[in-house]
């Protein structure tokens, strides 16, 4: 090993853990609650094999998750709305499951949200431990006060005492949930730790996006080119061709061919001017998607553009029409780019590396769907599908919501298909590949720290199967996290 190579750092497995007896405090991600229904069961069903794992070896599992953003900045308090409750969640468990799991009520300060894990919650534990429940489900995270930290240090440790106190071991399995928090890192502190089974096939599918198979093609979209202007050029050193969608895209042409585009904000067509423009490599990587959907408002003409054309009546046409990058007008004011017409996927450079990638990551919605203006995206649902032999990784909330509504019949066969990989948590795919890798992430880093005390943790024993060649009890190829 290099002088300067980071030292490697052992995962702490879930399978590494004596959970015989004890009661496992379960990070998930589950944020996909909207006005108290489910709007996703893939999140949730995601983490079915980790919650098996820990039953079948006699762990007892409390779940918790965050849903929403409950804070309000503007008035600086917690909010514990019932349309960010868990109930949902565990219901879908319960019935997916065929076991209860019992959600407790927590007394609500006026501002503050939920101040303390009373002890309220013991008689539930009992329950738990004598399996009369198969879980407990602790409410919204983000509606406990210490848990994003915004009420102080003092609040923060509290909450984290609070939670190792109810639980003998921790499992994060919350891939999608990278911000560092007390339930994502805080009780890391205070508890064995250990990476659930998904965060361990999310962190695998990272690593080969880290180190993937040319060519390479990425596809990012999104609303605001401050937020995602790291991302974008930290993905464009690793890729070998580059499409970007949606206001990124929009801010690019703006800049480039210097015209107003409607919905743009100055901020965004400046960063993209110095930022995309000023960037050889991302100049020579773009990959120029021909041919944009223009409308006069955003609420578009209530029709399915085709190729950007209005199919209604000659009225209509005038508000939603197709824009040729080729006869963009520098000084020219345009109305809203609110997709990109599946004409440009036909174009020679574009297509030819749709067709010739070997790796494909996409965290992109090409259009403003809720409006119509969804063309765009499914034609490259469509383009993608057809390269047969590249691994394709699609990863954010919106992306896959608007994969499996858009082309539902791609989605459930990629879900079942082993050259497609769908993230649970794009924004963690964005962050990691922008920070150079999973252990620039607190949330992993926690799992991995105590590596160099492996051989001090309790351990179950190995299987006896594991003397047989077709044994996979053992440890993976790799133990590492990735770079």
């Amino acid at each position: 090993m290099a002088p300067d190579a980071p030292a490697p750092h052992r995962l702490r497995r879930l399978q590494d853990a004596d959970l015989d007896g004890k009661v496992v405090l379960v990070r998930v991600d589950h944020n996909c609650v909207r006005r108290g229904s489910l709007t996703d069961a893939f999140r949730v069903d995601a983490t079915v094999a980790t919650l098996y794992n820990i039953v079948e070896r006699g762990g007892r599992p409390i779940l918790m998750t965050h849903v929403g953003r409950p804070y309000d900045k503007k008035t600086r308090s917690i909010r514990a709305d019932e349309g960010d409750a868990v109930v949902a969640a565990a219901r879908y468990l319960q019935s997916r499951l065929g076991v209860t799991f019992a959600v407790p009520e927590f007394r609500l300060d006026d501002s503050r949200g939920i101040l303390d894990i009373d002890t309220s919650v013991n008689w539930l534990i009992d329950d738990l431990r004598a399996r009369r429940i198969g879980g407990v489900y602790l409410p919204n995270s983000r509606w406990f006060a210490g848990e994003e930290g915004r009420f102080g240090a003092d609040a923060s440790a509290r909450f984290a005492e609070q939670l190792a106190g109810l639980a003998d071991v921790f499992v994060n399995d919350a891939f999608g949930s990278w911000q560092p928090h007390v339930s994502t890192l805080g009780v890391t502190k205070m508890l064995p730790s250990y990476a659930g089974l998904l965060m361990q096939k999310e962190l695998k599918a990272l690593d080969a996006l880290l180190r993937p198979t040319r060519p390479f093609l990425a596809v990012i979209a999104g609303a605001k080119l401050d937020t995602k202007i790291g991302t974008v050029k930290a993905v464009a050193r690793r890729c070998d061709a580059l499409m970007l969608g949606g206001q990124l895209y929009n801010a690019y042409l703006a800049a480039k061919f210097g015209i107003t585009v409607r919905g743009l904000s100055e901020e965004d067509v400046e960063l993209a001017r110095a930022e995309l423009l000023g960037d050889p490599e991302i100049e020579a990587k773009l990959l120029p998607l021909s041919v944009l959907v223009e409308s006069a408002d955003l609420s578009g003409c209530g029709c399915v553009p085709r190729d950007g054309v209005c199919g209604d009546d000659d009225a209509d046409a005038s508000r939603t029409k197709p824009v040729h990058v080729r006869d963009l007008v520098a000084g020219r004011e345009y109305g809203y780019f609110l997709d990109v017409a599946p004409v440009s996927f036909a174009e020679t450079r574009v297509k030819e590396a749709l067709r010739s990638s070997k790796t494909i990551f996409v965290n992109a919605v090409m259009g403003l769907t809720s409006s119509g203006f969804h063309e765009g995206t499914a034609a490259l649902d469509a383009a993608i599908a057809a390269n047969k032999a590249a691994r394709k990784y699609f990863g954010g909330g919106d992306t896959l919501a608007e994969f499996k509504s858009l082309s539902p019949g791609l989605y459930m066969s990629a879900l079942e298909d082993p050259q497609y990989y769908l993230f649970t948590g794009g924004g963690t795919v964005l962050k990691a590949l922008e920070m150079g890798g999973a252990r620039g992430l607190e949330t992993v880093r926690a799992l991995t720290e105590a590596g160099a005390e492996s051989d001090k943790r309790e351990t179950r024993d190995a299987p006896k199967c594991a003397r047989l060649v077709t044994c996979d009890c053992g440890p993976p190829d790799a133990e590492t996290t990735a770079a």
